[in-house]
């Protein structure tokens, strides 16, 4: 039986960042509170110059070679998935069929689905699902871009919990005969009630003109749900709704926490990623904070598993990527890295 997995990925982090208090200052934030209770040390920006493909693109170039060099032919890619922000180099646009021809993919087809900042956990869900159900495929690769750093506006009080917005591409290429890392079980839940928690309101059918809508002709990120609103639900909500899909995936996976080695999440509040853990019975040291990264939407997991990697923190066991997308939708998947 084929072992579906991920034969490799890649990442790609813009050289420039700003610090906690670069932040703070640009937030009106207290440094020492962007710090100690917002977690943000620094966080990575992209230039002007420097699209969401152009970031998925070198994302999915490394995660190519390292593929290559695994023994695969890039021939063997039948699908690209974008699977990054919906805020991308265009409006009503595919990211996926212009990262194809880039990247030469003449064996591929393509397409991009949004799962928000849940991208990546839905992401290998469905790859897999595909190489269960088409057995002409034997690779497929996901890859994200995020530079929803430019459309958080540091004015905007109800949207300042924003401010840990960040830049990257990821990349992973889902095998149906991947050496190790193999796939487990996914779960994921949804609170449509949320659905206004965020987005960008002008050029949408409903808003369909951003003239003297947006300040500085531009257009930002927004809420139409009150902060103090916001606030009250996600605390009663989220912390159970993220155990309920990280033990259901683990569950399912046949396996129990205690066996879990290591949960990547997404860039969260210090105190909430705690809570989390702490009521998961996973210690710290079983996790990876992203401080110095901050919330880079569908590429969270994987930095965190590869800071994780690099440093020596880990190297083979199952491990849970688990993340929240505003929207709103909570997922988990497990995967059994580095043993075949």
């Amino acid at each position: 039986m084929d072992e579906i997995g991920v034969a490799s990925f890649g990442l790609y982090l813009p050289k420039a960042t700003v610090s906690n208090e670069e932040i703070g200052n640009e937030f009106q934030i207290p440094p020492d509170i962007v710090l100690n209770k917002q977690g943000l040390k620094r966080k990575h920006i992209s230039s002007s110059s420097e699209m969401p493909s152009d970031m998925g693109f070198y994302a999915a170039n490394e995660a190519i070679q390292k593929f290559v060099e695994a023994g695969y032919s890039k021939n063997d890619i039948g699908a690209l998935m974008y699977i990054g922000s919906q805020w991308k180099d265009y409006n009503l646009w595919l990211i996926s069929t212009n990262l194809q021809e880039r990247l030469g993919l003449r064996n591929a087809y393509s397409f991009d689905v949004s799962a928000m900042c849940a991208g990546m956990v839905m992401g290998l869900n469905l790859a897999k699902g595909m190489l269960m159900a088409n057995k002409n495929i034997r690779s497929v690769l996901l890859v994200g871009a995020s530079k929803e750093s430019f459309i958080v506006n540091p004015k905007n009080r109800s949207t300042s919990w924003m401010d840990d917005f960040a830049d990257a591409g990821v990349a992973a290429i889902v095998s149906r005969d991947a050496k190790g890392n193999k796939i487990m079980e996914s779960e994921f839940l949804t609170d449509g009630s949320l659905s206004q928690a965020a987005l960008i309101v002008p050029g949408g059918a409903k808003v369909p003109s951003f003239r003297n809508y947006c300040e500085a002709d531009r257009p930002y990120i927004e809420s139409l749900i009150s902060k103090d609103e916001f606030k009250k639900k996600m605390e009663a909500v989220s912390l159970n709704n993220f155990k309920k899909v990280i033990e259901k995936s683990v569950e399912k996976s046949g396996i129990t926490m205690s066996e879990v080695k290591m949960v990547f999440l997404n860039h969260m509040k210090p105190s909430f990623h705690r809570s989390l853990l702490d009521s998961l019975g996973i210690g710290p040291d079983r996790s990876v904070y992203l401080e110095e990264y901050g919330h880079s939407q569908s590429a969270d997991q994987f930095i965190g598993l590869n800071v994780a990697l690099e440093e020596g923190k880990f190297e083979k066991g199952y491990i849970v990527f688990a993340a929240a997308g505003t929207g709103y939708v909570w997922g988990s998947t497990v995967i059994k890295w580095g043993e075949k």
